[in-house]
């Protein structure tokens, strides 16, 4: 198995899932035939479906988007926009980094850890981490990394906002102690972030879509644009558009993206996404849809709209989805709104029945390259998920990186967290 971030992976049950150790994801469908078949009609389909994510999804449209919303945000409140950090690549041997070298303490996060909680399995520890999530990873790259344990943490945890002072409380875990106290360890913001990039890379998730781990020039596309390599051309737009409402306009939570770009389409960057903006809704007629997906413009020779002959309605959507990039290893609080990238999509939405019907029900949805608008058909997610917690306690040291750092508690994790949130 593959790990990657810009780094690292996961490992995609399309729903239910697990993280897996480095900063892509990996589904556990077979991404053949079944998909190919899938998209002959630009459906929603079963590995894609926004009720995977959310139990409480609507896909009628009037739910999800109105001419209301045209000019403004929707997203999490700015103090619980999620935090940056670092991916702690592998190639810097991932949560067992001497990141900071000039420091009066310049050990490593899992060192420091490790140290006051089973120092007898110290090296035990850094040789695990060293060959599942760090330079001794066959074909390690620079961009593999804890990317989703990160993201699934910074979801999850408000932000660290100082220093910890820790030492062991006897039993396997952490409690406060104060600077120069026998056994005290100062563990910085940053320790704190790697170690919980670490222990959530594993945790429960939900996906939905698929990966495209294929290189920008081997990626084909039809007569009018449309990406046509499986994964490759994003989830669907209908599952993106009802994700974001969803999640980000009525529920006020985040939720990760692959911040696929077409020129990264062969990596795996799992980045959280907080916010969306929109910039245009409108209705479109049916030769209107078909021009955009077959031109890019509303006007030209299309009459009928053949990517889903099931559609009786259509609008357009241009949306910017705000998501937080790298910024790290940090010693200070930094907000991810300074951090902040953002993805601008266009597309066809395709409805049941007419947009001006209430009970109008999105079926499906088509990218769209649209040059005024910097969107491409490459420049969106292929997949997307939500986290529900870390991995398990207790696991054999004999795992494999899909896990974290079986030397490593979650719990204990959790008592720093806790004592750096005060």
């Amino acid at each position: 198995m593959s790990r990657f971030c810009v780094s690292t992976v996961m490992s995609i049950a399309l729903a239910g899932s697990t993280l897996v150790a480095g900063c892509g994801l990996e589904p556990a469908m077979d991404q053949s035939d079944d998909i190919a078949a899938l998209r002959e009609s630009e459906v929603i389909a079963d590995f894609e479906r926004p009720e995977d994510l959310v139990a409480s999804a609507s896909r009628r449209l009037a739910s999800n988007i109105t001419t209301a919303d045209i000019g403004r945000d929707f997203g999490v409140p700015t103090d619980k926009v999620p935090y940056p950090d670092t991916y702690w690549p592998f190639v810097d041997e991932g949560a067992d980094a001497r990141w900071n070298p000039t420091a009066a303490d310049p050990r490593s996060p899992i060192e420091k850890l490790i140290a006051i909680t089973r120092p007898s399995s110290l090296a035990s520890a850094k040789a695990w981490e060293h060959k599942n999530h760090g330079s001794g990873v066959p074909g390690v790259a620079d961009w593999f990394g804890h990317c989703p344990g990160w993201t699934a943490a910074a979801m999850l945890n408000s932000p660290i906002l100082h220093p910890v002072f820790a030492k062991s409380n006897g039993v396997g875990g952490v409690v406060s102690c104060t600077a120069g106290e026998s056994g005290c360890v100062r563990f910085e913001i940053a320790d704190v972030n790697a170690l919980m990039a670490e222990v959530y890379v594993d945790g429960d998730a939900a996906f939905i879509g698929a990966r495209c781990d294929t290189r920008p020039s081997d990626i084909p596309r039809d007569e009018s644009g449309r990406v046509t390599k499986d994964g490759c051309d994003g989830v669907n737009a209908g599952s993106l558009l009802i994700a974001a409402s969803t999640l980000l306009k009525q529920a006020h939570l985040p939720f990760a993206i692959n911040a696929q770009t077409p020129t990264n389409t062969d990596e795996i960057w799992n980045q959280p996404a907080y916010r969306y903006h929109v910039y245009d809704y409108r209705t479109l007629t049916t030769a209107q849809a078909a021009n955009l997906v077959a031109h890019g413009t509303q006007t030209g020779p299309e009459t009928s709209y053949r990517w889903n002959t099931a559609a009786r309605g259509f609008v357009f959507v241009d949306l910017g989805l705000k998501w937080v990039t790298e910024h790290g290893p940090n010693l200070s609080v930094y907000s991810g709104t300074r951090s902040t990238r953002e993805m601008r999509v266009t597309a066809v939405i395709e409805l049941d029945n007419p947009a001006s019907n209430p009970s109008a029900t999105i079926l499906g949805g088509e990218y769209l390259d649209i040059p005024s608008s910097g969107t491409d058909r490459l420049t969106v997610p292929p997949f997307l998920w939500v986290a529900k917690g870390t991995g398990v306690e207790t696991l054999p040291t004999t795992v494999s990186g899909d896990y974290h750092n079986p030397y490593i508690k979650p719990s204990a994790v959790k008592q720093l967290i806790a004592l750096g949130q005060r």
